[in-house]
């Protein structure tokens, strides 16, 4: 297949390196600005528990036009790049130019796939997805490591992927060929169980910590972050379908404690600079997401009080 990924960060480099060992060929949408970098090549770097593995990867085209998007023959567009950039006026080209493409939408936030499905020249086109692997610029703010992109696949956690069912296969398969785990689902909220739900409050929370995970137990910004966690869930089971059931008891304090201890010794990567790096650059996204939530839970009559507070403590 031809892929079109948009966006070269941490996320599209992951992707297309995947989807490349599929056999496919990869074409990166960036601005001029980033293209002389990439032209030198991709530094990667699939951390493991026991090793790491490191390549140069260089077998990929750039374009940085949308005439040249608006020419090309697509079979799958990859939007790899923060939610907020969605309503970008680039964006909304270049999606309005990618022809009977597949697109497949990364984004978090309730609103994203509505979006997507109005910028597309056909709504049947779109596949939205979760990605559930870790990436990021190498070294972290601070920390030693390698120079280039980072990322931890976790075993028995794949990306889930809803839409027409031709398309969705298509899209697993890929990914599949190339190594990542990847499942269809009739609906990500459901599938998901709120996961970004879930995830986005702590996140919010955690940076209202001033990102330290050492005393984020037991914290007032972790109470806070549970209770708005527990109202987005609400929401999303409300009005998505979202399947919390599994989720919601993780948000206990014990609970909570006991995953706070964990999760920095069972990573091979430094937990808490990675969480300040990567969700202090895309804090907008945050903020964008906890305010739809809210949106959503008003209109649907559903408590948004700590939804609402966390959001305000946030700039």
């Amino acid at each position: 297949m031809n892929i079109l990924i948009v966006g070269a960060g941490a996320v599209g480099q992951v992707y297309g390196r995947h989807l490349a060992q599929a056999g496919h060929s990869i074409t990166f949408f960036v601005k001029p600005a980033h293209r002389a970098a990439l032209e030198q090549g991709m530094p990667l770097h699939r951390l493991g528990w026991l090793r790491h593995r490191s390549e140069t990867w260089r077998d990929y085209a750039l374009l940085s036009s949308v005439d040249e998007v608006a020419a090309g023959t697509w079979d799958q567009v990859w939007l790899c790049f923060a939610s907020n950039a969605l309503q970008a006026p680039l964006t909304l080209q270049v999606l309005a130019a990618v022809g009977k493409a597949t697109v497949v939408c990364l984004q978090v936030g309730p609103e994203s796939g509505d979006r997507v499905r109005a910028a597309i020249p056909a709504p049947g086109q779109l596949v939205q997805g979760l990605i559930t692997f870790i990436s990021y610029q190498s070294p972290l703010p601070g920390r030693p490591g390698p120079e280039g992109v980072a990322y931890f696949l976790p075993p028995l956690a794949p990306g889930l992927f809803a839409g027409e069912k031709a398309r969705v296969t298509a899209v697993v398969r890929a990914l599949r060929g190339g190594g990542m785990a990847a499942r269809e689902v009739d609906n990500l909220e459901a599938a998901a169980g709120g996961g970004e739900g879930f995830l986005i409050p702590l996140v919010a929370a955690l940076e209202c910590n001033d990102w330290r995970l050492g005393d984020f137990a037991g914290s007032e910004p972790l109470r806070l972050g549970s209770n708005a966690a527990r109202e987005v869930l609400d929401i999303l089971a409300a009005t998505r379908g979202a399947e919390v059931a599994m989720l919601k008891p993780l948000l206990v304090g014990p609970v909570l404690r006991v995953l706070l201890l964990l999760a920095p010794r069972v990573l091979p990567l430094a937990l808490e600079p990675y969480l300040a790096y990567h969700f202090g650059k895309v804090g907008v996204q945050t903020r964008e997401v906890l305010e739809s939530y809210a949106t959503l839970g008003v209109g649907a009559g559903l408590p948004v009080k700590h939804l609402q507070e966390l959001r305000s403590r946030l700039p």
